[in-house]
């Protein structure tokens, strides 16, 4: 129930494809029939590619592609932001946030530019949905005031009951009851004025809502069953299939069997025909809810399975602390390090100036000795200074297996998101197991003549087979730990073949599941380009995911610095900014301005931070040299990822705009 909550408030808005479906044919007859390449063709263009979205969505996007070409060409700019808004909301539905985003943002400018309102709330509108998905609620909620403030402003009823239903939704997520319905009931209020069925059934849903969460059950009925009738008569299908799973979730709860089992299929039923996933999703959990409570143990694993396999759960945040405790030992070890080497300087000049003292009041009369003297203390010296050096590296040692740690403490909060999953499969497998367990001791206990034999044999059966599951899940958890404890050990020096997209892939996923864990509000968009015709190429795997995690980290630090600064500067200055980071992969003979000649690998990590400055970018990969603030840097970092790829035989150069963004180049021969 509480993602129908979050899903719901998309169709608040696209429902209207649904009630579309029946026009489709005649839309694309009208739009083959009409032949001039004009503004017209580009209005047909989108009518019929958000008719088809539902029955086709790839197909649909093509169109509205093809409509934002027709748009630019024509230089159109309504047909521009419509297109950039419609293609942004279909992306939004498939879950691509970074490409929708970067859509709409688009069609937020050209909207500010030319002036149009209307459009500019549109666009505020669908960046509030978007960005309550992605589990972002301050900047939903700002899009949503922005939205609601224009619409006041121009007194458009129609922007005013969508804003209304957008802010509504917001409180009810919250569950600010009181706000919520008041703010539902000027929707409400127009909706009324203005004959609109389909927002007073919105209205009256959340209210059902409302009443399932405050557990008034027959209340709660009476108005899904009231809705179920007009969302039917629509073809609005997804709102049915919801609807059906919230009553079933309700007669369950009620222990009204039947009614639970008839509602959950009935949503399953109208899912799987009108091939609605999340839909799905919550017709599968309703089903595993039902049978569970009706001790049907099998269907409700089954269901259950079913159920995980389309929502992984939220992985928590608490391991991301490990990533600051581990930079601020480093630090620490650095500044010991400095001290050590200052107290060493020291020593050698007192020694020297005594030693030059000493030879002058004495050099005439015991110049014999005192070269014996100077031989001895020389030597003495020259112990003392082995000595220092020794320690010297043991100590860069200690801050590079420091260095290693702190990475791997950025990595623990995407370690616990990628484990999070075998895990569950083992808990479920682990529960089921108990409860056919206790089932075939109650059926064990019985006289023999009651015993039923063959659902004994199929418990044990069942118990078997779940046991084989918890062993297969409990492996790949096994495999994610090992993966990252051979990350934490000193590198063995041994090449391998290894496949380079795949690295990168997996370190870029669990950096940014890192960052996420320290900063829950930070958000980027990812953008990968890989090489697929590279293959696998031989290197020495720890090393080179040393470097690039690095890479990405401070690429995720760039972006996060500007989008603070920026945050800080003015809001509507932060809208117009999105935070990205790319990493590519491309075989190449070598690094552009290189020398290398063999055919090898260049990987490519870009960020749009504020890039470095031009009077310190000879200096990033001296070693101790950075310029986070202290305790966030240990300045160690792009020193041995330099040093890694030189005794690799390779190259890493920086590209640089400052005030644009950073691009690192990292060529690595392929021996």
């Amino acid at each position: 129930m509480v993602k129908i909550v979050a899903l719901f408030i998309v169709l608040i808005t696209s429902s209207y494809c649904y009630a579309q479906i029946n026009k489709t044919d005649s839309l694309k007859n009208d739009l083959d029939r009409y032949t001039k390449m004009d503004t017209i063709k580009i209005k047909k263009m989108l009518d019929y590619s958000n008719s088809l979205f539902k029955t086709n969505a790839e197909k649909s996007i093509q169109i509205t592609k093809e409509a934002l070409v027709l748009a630019d060409k024509l230089n159109w700019k309504n047909g521009q932001i419509d297109a950039l808004l419609n293609l942004g909301q279909m992306l939004g539905r498939q879950q691509k946030f970074d490409k929708a985003f970067s859509l709409i943002l688009k069609a937020l400018k050209f909207s500010e530019a030319k002036g149009d309102r209307e459009r500019e709330a549109d666009a505020h509108h669908s960046l509030s949905e978007g960005y309550r998905l992605f589990a972002n609620d301050s900047l939903s909620n700002y899009h949503a005031q922005k939205m609601l403030a224009i619409a006041t402003t121009l007194q458009n009823k129609d922007l005013l009951k969508k804003a209304f239903l957008l802010v509504g939704a917001i409180y009810f997520g919250h569950k600010d009851w009181v706000k919520a319905d008041s703010i539902f009931n000027k929707a409400l209020k127009i909706a009324i004025e203005q004959n609109d069925e389909r927002t007073k059934y919105h209205v009256l849903y959340f209210k059902a809502l409302k009443l399932y969460y405050l557990k008034n059950y027959n209340a709660a009925i009476k108005i899904y069953k009231d809705c179920l009738g007009h969302h039917q008569k629509e073809g609005n299908y997804p709102q049915v299939a919801y609807i059906y799973a919230s009553i079933s979730s309700i007669y369950t709860d009620l222990n009204s069997k039947d009614s639970a089992y008839f509602y959950a299929n009935a949503a399953l039923q109208v899912s799987k025909k009108h091939l609605l996933e999340k839909e799905l999703m919550d017709a599968y959990g309703a089903l595993a809810y039902t049978h569970h409570k009706f001790k049907d143990y099998k269907n409700a694993f089954e269901y259950r399975i079913l159920y995980d396999s389309l929502f992984n759960k939220t992985y928590s945040l608490a391991a991301g602390q490990n990533a600051e405790k581990a930079r601020m030992q480093t630090e620490q070890e650095k500044k010991d390090a400095l001290a050590k080497i200052e107290e060493i300087k020291k020593e050698n000049a007192t020694r020297r100036t005594r030693n030059l003292q000493f030879t002058t009041i004495v050099f005439f009369m015991l110049l014999a000795g005192f070269l014996f003297w100077n031989n001895r203390q020389k030597q003495k010296s020259k112990l003392l200074i082995e000595k220092a050096y020794s320690d010297l590296k043991a100590t860069q040692s200690q801050l590079i297996q420091s260095e290693k740690m702190a990475s791997l403490g950025e990595l623990t909060a995407g370690i616990a998101h990628e484990i999070q999953n075998p895990l569950n499969f083992v808990n479920n497998f682990s529960e089921v197991n108990k409860e056919m367990l206790e089932e075939l001791k109650a059926e064990r206990v019985k006289p023999n003549a009651e015993r039923d034999e063959h659902l004994q044999d199929d418990l044990i059966n069942d118990v078997i087979a779940n046991s084989e599951k918890i062993n297969h899940h409990g492996k790949r958890a096994d495999a994610i730990v090992k993966g990252m404890l051979q990350h934490s050990r000193s590198s063995r020096g041994v090449k391998e073949p290894t496949d380079i997209n795949v690295l990168a892939d997996e370190y870029l996923r669990l950096a940014y599941h890192g960052l996420r864990a320290k900063d829950k509000s930070f958000n980027a968009t990812l953008i990968t380009d890989f090489d697929d015709s590279i293959g696998k190429i031989n290197m020495i795997p720890q090393d080179i995911g040393r470097v690039i995690l690095n890479l990405i980290t401070n690429a995720f630090y760039a972006v996060a610095k500007k989008k603070k600064q920026l945050g800080e500067a003015s809001l509507p200055d932060l809208q117009g900014y999105n935070p990205t980071v790319t990493i590519t992969t491309r075989r190449t003979a070598s690094l552009p301005g290189g020398s290398h000649g063999a055919t090898g690998v260049l990987v490519s990590v870009k960020d749009n931070g504020n890039g470095i400055p031009q009077h310190i970018k000879d200096k990033i990969f001296q070693p101790f040299f950075t310029t986070k603030p202290t305790g966030e840097g240990t300045g160690l970092g792009l020193s041995l990822s330099y040093d890694i790829v030189k005794a690799l035989g390779g190259e890493i150069k920086v590209v640089n705009s400052e005030g644009e963004g950073t691009t690192f180049d990292v060529y690595l021969p392929n021996e």
